[in-house]
């Protein structure tokens, strides 16, 4: 790059990383809001709190990068023309395409940038809090038990630990069971919760299962292990699964029939899978629409106030319609090529009004059309 293109790449470039880590700090402030519930209803640490607050950063900053390169740009080009710098390197030889490029290295950095994150690090991130927040949720030990107290688990069933120590093991448990014709009481010298392979269970040591027949009759049993059932004081919804967003792109293209069926269709797979090849050219599309609101005519003295607000406006419409579309794709398939249309048709659209001024002069400059008006 040129001495000037490098200080115009700098200009636009350190805006777009302050931008970009302001829109994501307050993006994580409004999400961390939904996950409080993880510490104040479940009791989990600070640390899970924010271990799956950080997970769902990459997503975040895959849906803030193309806003901030479009405020980078904008501010970049505001304060660059304001100072007449752009006018002074057309004057000193500098092509529009050589004033354009460093804005559209930004651009194209963020582009490669973004497609990484959606293809990658996403679903990895992803994938890891759907697995923290999973165990939360299912951590009944964590939830529910509270050490010498009475704790109802349902409706006929009732939990009383004396204790609760390192590791999760509880000392003088008992649990009085009511479901069924014959109630049922359990206790133990200690208890712990695991997790089997048909779910959580709490594993009872030293202990005697006392049970009054239909009869009337009293019978007990003495066990050194026995394994109570917890699955059916789970919530069905918290069932361990993969969503679209955590999925790789593998995953989404040729889904196995059992995940189609988890995502109630294949057309939302693909939806998703379109989305994260096409999200990134908004990137592109945002500094296209900036460039446009600066370089479609001559510098003007009162300022870019009104071209921006309007290249604002029309950067989102052209973003919202994206995800109108997405949404669409999910139930009509044939929608997808619509995903990576409306990026692009933004981006030639800029083009035409960055370029067409230089066109119109060339016409009213040419001997042809000096002819032609006489």
């Amino acid at each position: 790059m040129k001495l000037f293109q490098r200080y115009a790449f700098r200009q636009a470039m350190l805006p777009f990383l302050i931008t970009l880590a302001a829109l994501t700090g307050l993006a994580i402030l409004t999400q961390s809001l939904s996950n409080l519930n993880l510490v104040a209803d479940r009791g989990e640490t600070l640390l899970v709190f924010l271990w799956v607050t950080i997970l769902a950063v990459p997503q975040i900053v895959a849906l803030l990068m193309p806003i901030a390169v479009f405020i980078a740009c904008a501010g970049a080009l505001n304060r660059m023309m304001s100072e007449s710098e752009l006018t002074v390197a057309a004057a000193a030889g500098l092509s529009r395409r050589e004033r354009l490029s460093p804005f559209l290295r930004v651009a194209i950095y963020a582009t490669l940038i973004n497609l990484g994150v959606n293809l990658f690090i996403q679903p990895a991130a992803y994938r890891e809090m759907r697995q923290a927040i999973y165990d939360v949720r299912t951590d009944i030990a964590a939830s529910v038990m509270r050490p010498g107290e009475f704790v109802a688990m349902g409706v006929d069933v009732t939990f009383y630990a004396r204790t609760l120590g390192d590791g999760g093991v509880m000392s003088d448990v008992f649990i009085e069971d009511g479901r069924g014709t014959a109630s049922t009481a359990y206790s133990a010298r200690q208890g712990q919760i695991v997790r089997a392979e048909r779910g959580p269970v709490m594993l009872l040591r030293d202990g005697v299962v006392s049970q009054i027949e239909e009869s009337g009759t009293l019978s007990s049993l003495t066990f050194d292990s026995y394994e109570f059932d917890l699955t059916a004081f789970i919530d069905p919804t918290d069932a361990f699964f993969f969503k679209e967003s955590d999925r790789y792109l593998p995953e989404l293209f040729n889904p196995s029939p059992g995940e189609t069926a988890r995502a109630r269709g294949r057309g939302n797979l693909l939806a998703e899978g379109h989305y994260r090849l096409a999200a990134p050219l908004y990137n592109l599309a945002f500094a296209m629409i900036a460039l446009a609101a600066f370089l479609s005519g001559p510098p003007r003295r009162t300022g870019y106030a009104r071209a921006v607000a309007l290249a604002g406006a029309c950067a989102l419409i052209v973003r919202l319609t994206g995800f109108a579309v997405q949404a669409g794709a999910a139930s009509t398939p044939e929608l997808n090529w619509l995903q990576y249309a409306i990026p692009l048709a933004a981006i030639a659209g800029a083009y035409i009004v960055i370029h067409r001024p230089v066109r119109f002069a060339a016409r009213r400059l040419s001997p042809h059309h000096d002819k032609a008006v006489a």
